[in-house]
C-alpha cells in the first residue's frame, strides 16, 4: 500500500510538471488546479466504484493518476505568442546605379527634387525648383542663369547676360528685316506687322527690367537727312504697334538710325534688304 502511495504520488508530480511548464519554464497556475481537481475526483470514483463500502486504496490511488493525467490532456492550454518577423525594408523605387543608399538600402534624395544622391550633380536646389535629369535647375535660354532666378528669361541664344540673366547695355535683343512700310512712309504693312510679334513675345517677358532701343535703319536710297527722319518716324510707328500689343512704353526708346550703320552691301538688291531692318537693343 504504501509503495503504491509514493509510486503514485511521483507519477502525479512528474505529471503535474510536465502538464504544467510552458515555453517560459513557469507552472501555470490554472493547469496545475485543473489536474489538482482531476486526481481528487479521479481517487474518489475509483474508489467509490472498486472498494464499495470499504473502500479500496490502491484503486483510489490508480483513480487519482488516472484523473490527475486527463485533466492535463483536456485542461484548455495557453497559446505561445509567435515571436514576431521583422518586415524586409522596401524602397519606393529601385535605386539607380550610383545612389547613396541608407541602411535600408533605399537611397538618399536630400533636396527632394526627384533626384538621388550620388545622381544629383547640384544637390542643394531650393524645394520647388524644376530640375533636369541630374538635379540641376533648369535654364530655358541658355544663359548660365537657372530659371528661377533669371529675370529675363527669353533671352536669345548668345546673348551676353548679367548675373540676373539679363543682356548687358549694348546687346542685341533682335533683328528683324522684313519691317516693310509704305512706300516714303511710316506705316507698316500687315506682313510687318506679323513680323514684330517676335518682338512682342520677347519684349512682354523683360519689358518691366530692362530698357530696349528700337532702331529703324534704312539703305542708302536718298539723301541721307531724309533717310534719318524717315528711319526715326518708321522707329516711332514700330514703338506704337508694339505698345498696341502690350508692350510696356516706358521701356521703349524709338531712334532713327538711316543709312548709317549698314549689315550688307547697299550696291545689290539683297544687300539693300538687309539694311532695311528693326534691330532692338539693350538701352540700359
Amino acid at each position: 500500500m504504501k509503495a503504491s502511495v509514493k509510486l503514485s504520488a511521483l507519477v502525479l508530480a512528474a505529471s503535474l510538471l510536465a502538464g504544467c511548464a510552458g515555453p517560459s519554464k513557469q507552472v501555470d497556475q490554472n493547469n496545475l488546479f485543473c489536474a489538482i481537481a482531476g486526481g481528487l475526483a479521479g481517487g474518489a470514483l475509483a474508489g467509490a466504484v472498486v472498494g464499495g463500502d470499504n473502500g479500496n486504496g490502491n484503486a483510489a490511488v490508480g483513480g487519482a493518476v488516472a484523473g490527475a493525467m486527463l485533466a492535463l490532456l483536456i485542461c484548455p492550454q495557453d497559446e505561445v505568442a509567435a515571436e514576431p518577423i521583422a518586415e524586409a525594408a522596401v524602397c519606393a523605387e529601385v535605386p539607380p546605379a550610383g545612389a547613396l543608399l541608407d541602411a535600408q538600402g533605399c537611397a538618399f534624395d536630400s533636396d527632394n527634387d526627384g533626384v538621388v544622391d550620388g545622381v544629383d550633380m547640384c544637390a542643394d536646389t531650393p524645394e520647388g525648383v524644376k530640375v533636369d535629369r541630374v538635379g540641376c535647375p533648369l535654364d530655358s535660354d541658355k544663359d548660365g542663369v537657372a530659371d528661377y532666378q533669371d529675370m529675363c528669361p527669353a533671352t536669345p541664344l548668345g546673348t551676353i547676360v548679367d548675373t540676373d540673366g539679363c543682356p548687358l547695355p549694348g546687346e542685341k535683343l533682335l533683328s528683324l528685316t522684313g519691317v516693310n512700310f509704305a512706300t516714303n512712309k511710316a506705316v507698316l504693312t500687315e506682313d510687318a506687322k506679323d513680323i514684330l510679334e517676335q518682338a512682342v513675345t520677347l519684349l512682354k517677358k523683360t519689358d518691366s527690367v530692362i530698357d530696349v532701343r528700337v532702331e529703324g535703319h534704312t539703305d542708302s536710297r536718298g539723301a541721307e537727312s531724309y533717310n534719318m527722319t524717315l528711319s526715326q518716324a518708321r522707329a516711332e510707328s514700330v514703338v506704337a504697334y508694339l505698345v498696341s500689343r502690350g508692350v510696356a512704353e516706358s521701356s521703349l526708346v524709338p531712334v532713327g538710325m538711316g543709312e548709317t550703320t549698314p549689315i550688307a552691301n547697299n550696291d545689290t538688291t539683297a544687300g539693300q534688304a538687309a539694311n532695311r531692318r528693326v534691330d532692338f537693343v539693350v538701352n540700359r
